[in-house]
């Protein structure tokens, strides 16, 4: 395992990893038209499409044919079996990886499944069905399950049903899987362990309670797992708590002591040799990474509790030993009540002690409230799952009617579980933003963690232990930065001021959907900052402000936004100032000659101003662009009075507007200019470019865009003041600090 880390994630993949993937992006080319011959080995419906996965293929190209390799495709119909032979026609599309800090690497993710690219516009040629099995059989299954599950009980319901009991999440709405992962629960959502030891292992011990043996109660209770294995989809966490379990069997057959890391180590070397780029799957990750915190942590903390209670009631007892029968009951209960309260935060506290890397290291960010939501949920699950696997057996076997008799206690379970989180998610700091931490923080963190669990003074450790759980919650100031992100055709900048003032520029694009969602929420975790303090909107063109809007939909604390004084008032801006109220961002305006900013880093701005002669009569059109929010940044790293790094930023304004900010001395010589309208040969004015001076210049635009950006004229005069230009289409994105000018694409 370690020999397969150490490729996978190393800086030289010794053992050929990677070779498929590289053999696609050498071979396939995006957008190329291809003829497959493969076998479909699995398919789940994902967006009210059937989603095939494809392996053993071969690709032919004008070039030549690329051999065993995988892929998935989209079709508008699940009829086609599984071990289904097929020939198809379609369009290469190679997975993109991630442009930016934060973004989630879905190349990355599929290349740790064994997928190496998509088919898209696929035309099916031929379809070879198995004879001798029906390999579908579990697949259809799965789907009376969730139909029963839809005709019994609410929609929204039974998509949690249906991905609790069954594992399908075809019907889960995407609300409701951000509100259980955003407190911390995720984990009931997927067939992992607990579903395992509910079914299968309840499932053997009745068997053994009436008898049976252990050789057929074994037979009988691991048959079950694999077939519940296979008719909940596999997932890899399904995978190690099936292989777990039957080596559990297996220790109950032979008479032999069961020993839980053995299994999970056995089970995490079969996942491997089967596919050695698992070890960069989240799922493997989180599945392993919880066996081994029960084990190293949850465990010892537990039993240092046990006898710390143990010690404790001991000397209770002889206290209380005269207060009389009813006193001897009181203190049962009371004592009952506290070992399991107690040894529940105690076990919760150790996992999250151990899972807290990779969450951080997943998604940048912790659930606060996550150990007491498990407390009050995860008791609850035994009922939902037992529920809704018996009700959806009864469903088909004898009807509906039945399964809404059986189904229906999983309706008040269901609002139960969403209440509980609905509510702890509407606290103060729900969720906290602690951004990425190096590998040798995270080596610190576990080898102090370790130590504090062998250490034999229980009080000392439990302090230590709550110390570094704490540690992770401590936010990251970082130092002075500009970044501008790659949000396609948009604008998207981020500064931070190295003093704890954090700084936005625009957010938004036109050719990225849910730039806010995807780019630049992401990037923010990645950074650790929990909040921008002031936003600063150019204007209310889509391809700057869509992104805001994401923002402050889910949450995501602004507490200023800056707007022009002279931002014309329409439909956009009405929308946004209203959101911003219902989310407690207060909205300021800037006056030409107005500076915000903090000890080390201000902001001027210079345009709009009365002079500029840019109003309008009230039958012309107003134009956005002509009355952008320009602002002159400028960077004191030692307090002295000298700014040691300047820079102009002016939203999409055109050669009109530079020659009026030229002429008036506005600006001279920065270091830094962010490309007025995105590279358009209608700005960069070759007086304004002069007078600026600029040694780095950055376009942000987005390749093959609709509008030409950026044009050769505009570049060619943005060269000929000697400046040297960055476009996040070619770099992704591009970060300008202290240590000089980095960009996420070399």
């Amino acid at each position: 395992m370690i020999v397969i880390a150490l490729s996978a994630y190393g800086p030289y993949d010794f053992l050929g990893l990677y070779g498929n993937s590289q053999a696609v992006d050498m071979f396939l080319t995006d957008g190329e038209s291809v003829c497959s011959i493969g076998q479909i080995y699995r398919k789940e419906i994902k967006n009210d499409q059937t989603l095939y996965f494809v392996k053993d293929a071969q690709v032919v190209t004008d070039q030549g044919t690329l051999s065993s390799t995988s892929y998935y495709f989209n079709f508008n119909s699940d009829s086609i079996p599984i071990k289904s032979k097929i020939k198809l026609k379609g369009i290469i599309a190679k997975f993109q990886e991630p442009r930016n800090q934060g973004e989630f690497n879905i190349k990355d993710y599929y290349n740790s499944i064994g997928v190496c690219f998509q088919i898209k516009e696929v035309e099916l040629i031929d379809v070879n069905e198995p004879e001798l099995l029906d390999y579908d059989w579990f697949y259809r299954l799965n789907k009376s399950f969730v139909n029963v599950f839809r005709c019994t009980i609410e929609v929204e319901e039974a998509g949690i049903l249906s991905s609790i009991s069954v594992g399908n999440k075809s019907e889960l709405d995407p609300d409701t899987r951000n509100l259980f992962q955003g407190v911390g629960l995720a984990h009931i959502l997927a067939v992992s362990g607990l579903h395992i030891s509910i079914v299968c292992m309840l499932l053997y011990k009745l068997l053994r309670s009436f008898g049976v043996g252990f050789l057929i109660s074994s037979i009988f209770a691991g048959t079950v797992a694999f077939a519940y294995g296979i008719f909940t989809g596999g997932s890899i966490s399904s995978i190690r708590a099936i292989g777990m379990f039957l080596f559990y069997l297996l220790a109950q057959v032979l008479g032999e002591s069961y020993d839980m890391l053995t299994a999970a180590g056995a089970m995490a070397i079969i996942l491997l040799v089967t596919n050695p780029l698992y070890i960069r799957n989240g799922s493997f990750l989180l599945s392993f990474g919880a066996i081994l915190s029960i084990w190293f942590i949850a465990t010892p903390l537990n039993q240092s509790f046990m006898m710390f209670r143990k010690e404790q009631k001991n000397r209770w007892k002889l206290i209380k030993r005269n207060h009389g029968r009813m006193g001897e009951i009181a203190f049962k209960i009371i004592n009952k009540f506290v070992d399991y309260i107690g040894g529940m935060l105690i076990f919760s506290f150790g996992i999250n002690m151990g899972m807290f890397p990779l969450l951080v290291m997943l998604y940048h960010e912790v659930p606060t409230y996550s150990l007491i939501l498990n407390i009050l949920i995860l008791p609850i699950m035994p009922l939902l799952l037992l529920f809704g696997l018996v009700g959806g057996i009864f469903g088909i076997t004898v009807g509906v009617g039945v399964a809404y008799i059986i189904l229906k206690p999983c309706h008040f379970l269901i609002i139960y579980m969403e209440t509980i989180s609905k509510f702890f998610l509407g606290l103060p700091h729900s969720k906290m933003i602690v951004g990425s931490h190096g590998f040798l923080f995270i080596v610190v963190y576990y080898l102090l963690v370790i130590i504090l669990i062998k250490y034999k003074v229980r009080l000392f450790s439990y302090i230590g232990l709550i110390g570094l759980y704490l540690m992770w919650l401590i936010p990251i100031n970082g130092k002075f930065e500009i970044d501008f992100l790659d949000v396609g055709q948009g604008d998207g900048i981020y500064v931070n001021s190295g003093d704890g003032i954090h700084y936005f520029i625009d957010g938004g694009s036109t050719s990225k959907s849910k730039v806010g969602e995807y780019t630049i929420l992401p990037f923010l975790k990645y950074k650790g900052v929990s909040s921008i303090d002031y936003w600063f909107l150019s204007h209310m063109d889509e391809d700057h402000v869509s992104g805001v809007f994401e923002l402050l939909e889910q949450d995501y604390k602004i507490e200023n936004i800056v707007l022009s004084s002279e931002i014309p008032k329409d439909d956009t801006l009405v929308k946004l100032i209203g959101l911003a109220e219902e989310k407690g961002t207060e909205i300021l305006y800037m006056n030409s000659g107005d500076v915000l900013g903090s000890k080390h880093l201000r902001f001027t701005c210079v345009y709009p101003n009365d002079s500029a002669a840019v109003h309008v009569s009230s039958d012309e059109e107003i134009d956005l662009n002509a009355l952008s929010l320009c602002l002159l940044m400028e960077y004191d790293r030692d307090e002295d009075g000298v700014f040691d790094y300047s820079g102009f930023f002016g939203g999409d304004i055109s050669a009109e507007q530079e020659t009026i900010i030229a002429n008036m001395g506005l600006v001279e010589d920065v270091d830094l200019l962010k490309v007025s309208h995105h590279g358009s040969r209608f700005s960069s004015d070759a007086t304004f470019l002069e007078s600026l001076s600029p040694k780095t210049s950055v376009i942000s635009c987005s390749k093959g865009n609709r509008y030409g950006h950026p044009s050769l004229e505009a570049v060619e005069r943005i060269e000929d003041v000697g400046a040297e230009i960055f476009y996040t289409m070619n770099s992704g994105q591009i970060s300008i600090s202290d240590e000089g000018i980095w960009s996420f694409i070399p």
